[in-house]
């Protein structure tokens, strides 16, 4: 069993979260870290209001998010709460995927 940490929770560690459950399947746990206490990053708060259509790729990640092998771990900054160091010793990949 692998255990992935990705560092953000936005487009590019939901993406990189999917191709680790494509690659690994149900051999794989993915802890998906932010700073923020909800994920999906600027796709929640920062998209303008005349793209909101953007805001429906949300429910992609959504999927991803509900499988059984991924957790969302929110208000953790890296380098206060915890180091990358840390992290390598916990896990046996850390992605950092803060876009």
């Amino acid at each position: 069993m692998r255990h992935i940490a990705i560092i953000g929770s936005g487009p590019a560690g939901y993406y990189t979260a999917e191709a680790c459950q494509k690659s690994f399947g149900d051999a794989v746990r993915i802890d998906i870290i932010d700073r923020l206490p909800v994920p999906f990053g600027l796709i929640r708060t920062g998209v303008a209001p005349d793209h909101q259509s953007i805001k429906g790729v949300s429910r992609r990640y959504e999927a991803t998010a509900l499988t059984d092998n991924v957790r969302f771990v929110g208000n953790v900054t890296l380098g206060k709460d915890a180091s990358v160091e840390e992290l390598l010793g916990l896990y046996d990949a850390v992605v950092l995927a803060t876009g």
